[in-house]
């Protein structure tokens, strides 16, 4: 069996043992790495060490590290609701309000799950506040995390196009990103039709005065609003027998 052949398979063994097993999958690697490098590939440590990508990975703890530290001062809670803010409320545009936010996030350097993690919850909990579908909002926050993946600056753009260059390949990093930004685009529109987001016009825009309720196109603003604290009766309709009852009985 040739080496290539064994590294595929130990990797392979390495995503399931990380899977099922609570054993990090960066630590198990660097394990097999020395383990295949060493038995099969005939390898010393540096030759082993030459293969190890250090400017990505400096690259990935250091965007993983200013998240972590944007999710926890609130920055990024503040983006989503300011994003909500600019599209004035209105409830249909909030789970593509989700694509765009997740979507810029992993194109400035975000990892997708990472942009995921961040962005779902507070995605969710819109959807569970104003009656949209999880899936459609799950979906859309999933697909605007690939949409932005391919950036030329975000992790998996740098790596593919990275890979690209050394190999002497033709390529192009601007084709590749709006590739996978418009697959997703079109892919999240499909979603949106189907899991009912043509309804959400209907329900109208969010609104500060009323608490988060949903206000719809005027209904609430044309329904008659009750003036005093007692009983009223609209022109030209009989009192109610609670009321005649009670006058009755007013000596």
């Amino acid at each position: 069996m040739s080496p290539e052949l064994i590294s595929i398979l130990v990797l392979a063994v390495v995503f399931v043992i990380a899977t099922t097993r609570s054993i990090n999958m960066g630590a198990l690697a660097f394990a097999a790495a020395f383990a295949v490098g060493t038995l099969v590939a005939d390898l010393d440590a540096d030759g082993i060490f030459a293969g190890f990508p250090g400017d990505l990975f400096v690259v990935l703890v250091g965007v993983t590290y200013l998240f972590a530290i944007a999710r926890s001062n609130g920055t990024t809670d503040w983006l989503v609701h300011a994003s909500v803010r600019l599209v004035r409320g209105r409830v249909a545009l909030i789970p593509w309000v989700m694509f765009a936010l997740t979507g810029a996030l992993t194109a400035i350097g975000a990892v997708s799950p990472a942009a995921v993690a961040i962005v779902a919850p507070i995605a969710l909990s819109f959807a569970a506040r104003y009656g949209i579908s999880p899936l459609l909002m799950g979906a859309m926050v999933v697909h605007g995390a690939q949409g932005g993946g391919f950036s030329p600056i975000s992790i998996y753009g740098s790596i593919v196009n990275g890979i690209v260059e050394r190999e002497k390949l033709p390529g192009n990093e601007v084709t590749l990103f709006l590739a996978s930004l418009i697959v997703n685009l079109v892919i999240a529109a499909v979603v949106f039709v189907a899991c009912g987001g043509l309804r959400l016009w209907r329900q109208g825009a969010v609104t500060e005065a009323d608490g988060g309720a949903l206000k719809g196109r005027g209904e609430l603003r044309d329904q008659p609003q009750p003036t005093g604290t007692g009983p009223t009766t609209d022109p030209g309709t009989h009192p109610s027998p609670t009321t005649t009852a009670t006058a009755t009985t007013i000596p």
